[in-house]
């Protein structure tokens, strides 16, 4: 069998992309097997893999030729979660691609063996620290044991917001039909002539001496002479003639060759060995039995503590809704969020924790009319800026997200001439900014005196409870001496 040629291309297009995307159905493939390698590679779920995408970029068109795969170490588990060996990695393999003309890394693909198709916050890290482009996309597969793998593309939108909960069109990757390679049929070998009755010539077996090398066979030449009954003798007339392939024997007559059994190959051959894996099961089980039972046995002095410490932890929240996302344009780095997501609306605070190269953190305090905005401006000086989005929520519980951005060192900023006059404009937008800060902090001034003083409520009605039990207590000491 052989694969159809590498010229076809898979079109992925949808309303939201502002640009096509054109896959060789070759990569696709080569991903789908090595993704459904490492998918049965290990037990309940597999490994996950990833590489980068290499290919062309072209106004309104993305192309993907090829694809480079990374090793991934796997430190943390069997997920896509790279390390700093595997982000080391992934750094020279993008230089890599770069210098050696095969393609520029136009994005990257990764498998998801335990979600669906959708870009996770470290996922996201990835995408916004090493491909930044607004061109650059991300292909996510999700492999299934009975069923086609999904795939899907993930895009910056208008705005340079991605769509990460779900891709807005997914794909079935099916595995490459292939072509029946015609077969070829040994020819068979050319008719020996028999002798004919009075012929000079004879005719040799080739089959009884196998390492003579047969000669080619003559033709017969019949000379006949003439009568003699005419006085003047005439020359002799020379017949040629051919012969026939009708004398040869019929094939079914030839001896057939015995077949030749040939050995099986050693990569074939199963060597029988012994196995001990029910044994291995009979321990497994035995240990998990001992300890359940020492567990009972113990269970008055371990239960009252995890039964304490399972009411005070707080309830898990997922920060993934946030969509947390940084964008520059011309060295202003614009920090976007949701403020139609749940946890921003009811959050009571916010913070802004930019990490730009050196010590101190940068830290703006957002209130809650700037944290409905969305966006956050932030003139970065180095290449790599860390942002953490720190939002209260009621309860006393706190929500973070991070990401990064990686990129060109912004120019330094040209020194500007001394005005002749003060700048009013920029003193009114500075006070307005003061005066938006103050009325932040005293909201939030307000909001812990507001706090403190349902805490001392809280606190008043539990000691006029605890008065009134000893009261209650007391009392009912004093009834038997009254009788």
């Amino acid at each position: 069998m052989a694969a159809q040629p590498d010229r076809a291309t898979v079109t992925w297009t949808t309303p939201e992309c502002p640009f096509s995307i054109e896959c060789s159905s070759r990569v696709l493939d080569d991903i789908r097997l090595a993704v459904t390698d490492a998918f049965f590679s290990l037990p309940r779920g597999g490994a996950e893999i990833g590489g980068i995408l290499l290919g062309a970029w072209q106004e309104g068109r993305l192309t993907v030729s090829d694809y480079a795969a990374l090793d991934c170490e796997h430190a943390l588990g069997p997920s896509f979660t790279l390390s700093l060996n595997d982000e080391t990695k992934l750094q020279e393999l993008i230089r890599a691609a770069s210098a050696s003309g095969a393609g520029r890394p136009v994005g990257w693909y990764h498998s998801h063996t335990r979600t669906g198709v959708l870009l996770s916050d470290s996922d996201l890290t990835i995408h916004n620290r090493y491909f930044p482009e607004p061109w650059q996309v991300a292909l996510v597969l999700k492999p299934h044991t009975f069923e086609p793998m999904r795939a899907g593309f993930f895009f910056r939108g208008h705005g340079g917001i991605i769509h990460s909960s779900a891709s807005y069109r997914e794909l079935l990757i099916e595995p490459v039909p292939m072509r029946q390679v015609p077969r070829v049929v040994p020819m068979e070998p050319p008719a020996q002539p028999a002798s004919r009755p009075g012929s000079a010539s004879a005719i040799v077996d080739v089959r009884a001496e196998p390492e003579a090398q047969p000669a080619p066979a003559a033709p017969i030449v019949n000379v006949k002479a003439e009568p003699e009954a005419p006085p003047a003798p005439a020359p002799p007339i020379v017949e040629v003639r051919a012969a026939p392939a009708a004398t040869v024997a019929p094939p079914a007559s030839r001896p057939e060759a015995a077949p030749v059994q040939l050995p099986i190959p050693s990569m074939f051959e199963v060597e029988q060995k012994r196995s001990w894996g029910w044994l291995k099961v009979v321990l497994a089980i035995g240990l998990v039995l001992a300890a359940g039972v020492a567990a009972y046995a113990e269970r008055d002095a371990w239960y009252p503590a995890a039964a304490s410490l399972l009411r005070r932890a707080p309830p898990a929240i997922n920060a993934a809704s946030i969509h947390l996302n940084t964008v520059d344009e011309a060295g202003q780095l614009q920090i976007r969020w949701d403020p139609n997501s749940t946890l921003v609306s009811t959050a009571t605070g916010a913070s802004l924790e930019i990490a730009d190269g050196d010590p101190p953190l940068n830290i703006a305090t957002l209130d809650v009319q700037h944290l409905a905005s969305g966006v956050f401006t932030y003139g970065r000086r180095n290449e790599r800026v860390d942002v953490t989005l720190v939002l209260d929520q009621p309860g006393g519980t706190e929500v973070r997200q991070v990401t990064s951005f990686l990129g060109q060192k912004p120019p330094a900023p040209a020194v500007p001439a001394p005005a002749a006059q003060p700048d009013t404009a920029r003193a009114d937008r500075e006070r307005e900014e003061a005066a938006r800060v103050a009325a932040g902090l005293r909201a939030q001034l307000d909001a812990e005196r507001e706090h403190s003083k349902k805490l001392e409520k809280q606190l008043a009605a539990a000691r006029a409870q605890l008065r009134e039990q000893q009261l209650r207590r007391l009392g009912n000491q004093a009834r038997p001496l009254d009788h």
